[in-house]
């Protein structure tokens, strides 16, 4: 037993044991074995009782390490023999490995890493092992030789004490990234074989074709100009796309995402250029596309990647519109005629060909149902591309009678009103829920600015007050009566404008919400004014005695004394105090009625928050019961931002409340614990 020490800085080794997936230092494993001139490489996943990887064992059929290299090659990082050699001893296949970094990787996988090798010497073989763990990196136990029965030669790894759980090494997944990985290299040496965790690598099988393209003239960010390699695969089963980073015969060294949308299609990149050999040996193939030089022939890459499936989309697009087109379920008739209706099409032919993808029974609806369907993909694609697939989904989830009932439906109006008049009502359903947050929880209340906030937004929700001020249009006259009775009062009041104090920072004071109600008659005039006081600040007498003063003065203008005029004045507030309740309860007239003339031309009115949005549900109830839709915290505060993100108070910022996690269903329920947290808290 004797101990070896690599000869290299320990910073340079910890960075070499981690590796994005493990996947990859699996790899690297098996690697080492084709590096041996192994023809079989099998990929072993021990599991415990509870199913759980125990251990991850390679075993090759390779050459195996003679010891007396033993102390070269794990001594330092790459062994001699491979220094100046681009292929392996012997039947002289391509190298994959030359700086003997894959057995480090090894440790990103588990602590303990062994290795029991067999070799063969003057017609005898011999075996020994080695093994390092991840505590001590720099340090290897190298043990003594001894002489081994029978006559194969070869390596096996077994890799312990798991760093973590790594469900991505098992499954289907892996082992299409093990096919995907050895692709290239296993299309050269049709005598390689891999299996891994039970499965037989095939590339050959898994492929549906592979084209291979010249990326030359790539002009480089450190000067010059190289060509490089590319070629794409598509896959018959699923897989996550990746772009694949090899040297210049194929032999692959990491992966990036390959940037570009290709709906429908499997497929992996292969990018074949000595410069990303070059990058391993150097350490620098980690950084991705932060080095200069590798950026410039991923961006060369990528626009081949988008070019070819362009083409090969229209190309598959193609063949479906020409059976949709016989079945006479196309929704467009004739031929385009401009380049405008063209491009339309190719937009809905691209989209149009994943139907069956996300609608599994689209191939065998009747004809009706495909038709409709393609319909209402066509007039989705033309107005709402985003709501396309919950569109159609929606609608052939539909009974077949609502199918015939919609269907009618079109005939008489277009969709673009029909989710135009829902939309509306899921939006007044999102706002009041975003309404109650703002006004009622404590954070938002103690935050919520009344000018720059609540009077913005309520402004533009004037139907929260009732139906008939929906159609509430801005009357600067109005404003300016507002102005002028305050200014002869000696008060400051906010009315679409900022007040600045003294020391010339702008002021929040009470405020009005002044509107104009349109009447049929050119001659008549109704007017809704609303004093909001702040959502922690009472209405009581005072406040009452403020609005009063303000609604008589108002209604005395010059400019309003002789013309028939309606005046409705809301004060709103949290809460009301005890003796204000009392004043608004009388008998024979509506509960929150302050005043009332005999005419019947001017009311005051004082009502919460809560009762106003609670009146406004009930207005809503109907719509509601008929479009099922339930507004919750996150679709309230998703609208909010959406409409009002500048108006907003911070506890409700996206800083506050990341829209991820809001719009995640899989943290819908964490999402609503943190707003309720920050209010209570």
């Amino acid at each position: 037993m004797k101990t070896v020490t690599v000869k290299v800085q320990d910073d340079h080794v910890e960075s070499l044991a981690h590796v994005k997936k493990p996947i990859l230092a699996i790899a690297e494993l098996v690697w080492n074995g084709l590096d041996a001139n192994a023809n079989e490489v099998k990929v072993t996943l021990k599991r415990n009782s509870l199913g759980g990887i125990e251990s991850v064992v390679v075993a090759d059929n390779g050459h195996g390490l003679p010891d007396s290299e033993a102390v070269e090659a794990f001594g330092n990082l790459g062994g001699s023999w491979k220094k100046n050699t681009r292929t392996t001893r012997g039947i002289k296949r391509l190298l994959h490995g030359k700086a003997g970094k894959g057995r480090f990787r090894a440790f990103a996988v588990g602590k303990v890493v062994r290795w029991e090798t067999r070799y063969e010497s003057n017609g005898h073989v011999f075996t020994y092992e080695i093994t390092g763990h991840s505590d001590k990196l720099l340090e290897f136990q190298i043990g003594d030789v001894r002489s081994a029965k029978g006559k194969k030669t070869g390596t096996e790894v077994e890799v312990s004490e798991m760093q973590k759980e790594f469900r991505k090494l098992e499954g289907n997944e892996a082992a299409q990234e093990m096919i995907e990985h050895f692709a290239l290299y296993m299309s050269l040496y049709e005598e390689v074989k891999i299996k891994y965790d039970g499965v037989q690598i095939d590339p050959s099988e898994a492929m549906e074709s592979r084209v291979d393209y010249e990326l030359s003239e790539i002009e480089l960010e450190s000067g010059g100009r190289i060509t490089a390699n590319l070629t794409i695969i598509e896959w018959k089963n699923e897989t996550s796309r990746k772009l694949y980073l090899c040297d210049k015969n194929g032999l692959t060294y990491y992966d990036v995402p390959p940037g570009i949308h290709a709906p429908g299609f499997y497929f992996t990149g292969h990018l074949k250029t000595d410069l990303v050999r070059d990058l391993d040996e150097r350490g620098l193939l980690i950084y991705e596309e932060g080095y200069p030089d590798l950026k410039s022939v991923l961006e060369a890459a990528k626009e081949k990647l988008r070019e070819h499936f362009k083409k090969r989309g229209i190309e598959v697009a193609g063949k479906v519109m020409e059976r949709w087109k016989k079945e006479k379920v196309y929704p467009y008739k004739g031929e385009a005629k401009d380049v405008i209706e063209r491009s339309k099409r190719q937009v809905f032919d691209l989209c149009a060909i994943n139907l069956p993808k996300y609608l599994p029974d689209f191939e065998e609806a009747d004809f009706k149902s495909k038709r409709l369907s393609l319909r209402l993909l066509r007039h989705a694609l033309e107005t709402s591309p985003s709501a396309a697939r919950r569109i159609l989904g929606e609608v052939l989830d539909l009974p077949e009678d609502k199918q015939e009932e919609f269907a009618r439906l079109l005939e008489e109006t277009s969709l673009e009103a029909i989710i135009s008049a829902s939309k509306i009502v899921a939006d007044r359903l999102d706002f009041l829920k975003g309404l109650e947050i703002l006004v009622f929880d404590p954070k938002s209340k103690e935050q919520l600015l009344e000018r720059r906030q609540l009077h913005r937004i309520i402004a533009e929700h004037t139907w929260l007050f009732g139906e008939e001020f929906n159609l509430t249009v801005d009357d600067q006259s109005l404003t300016e009566v507002l102005r002028k009775h305050l200014e002869s009062r000696g008060r400051e009041m906010a009315i679409d404008e900022p007040v600045r104090r003294e020391a010339g920072s702008e002021g929040i004071v009470d405020l009005m919400l002044s509107r104009r109600i349109p009447l049929p008659r050119a001659d008549e005039r109704e007017h809704l004014i609303i004093e909001m006081k702040r959502p922690k600040q009472k209405i009581d007498g005072k406040a009452v005695a403020q609005v009063r003063e303000y609604a008589f003065a108002i209604a005395e203008d010059e400019r309003f004394r002789d013309v028939s005029t309606r005046w409705t004045f809301w004060a709103v507030s949290n809460d009301i105090s005890t003796n204000v309740r009392k004043e608004a309860k009388q008998q024979g007239r509506p509960e929150g009625v302050l005043y009332a003339d005999d005419e019947g031309k001017m009311t005051i009115w004082v009502k919460t928050w809560g009762q106003i949005v609670n009146e406004a549900k009930g207005r809503l109830n109907f719509f509601q019961d008929t479009l099922q839709y339930c507004a919750s915290d996150e679709t309230a505060l998703e609208y909010l931002r959406r409409e009002y993100e500048r108006h907003l108070p911070m506890c409700l910022s996206e800083e506050a409340i990341p829209i991820g996690e809001v719009r995640s269903t899989s943290r819908r329920e964490k999402a609503r614990e943190k707003v309720q947290g920050l209010f209570e808290g």
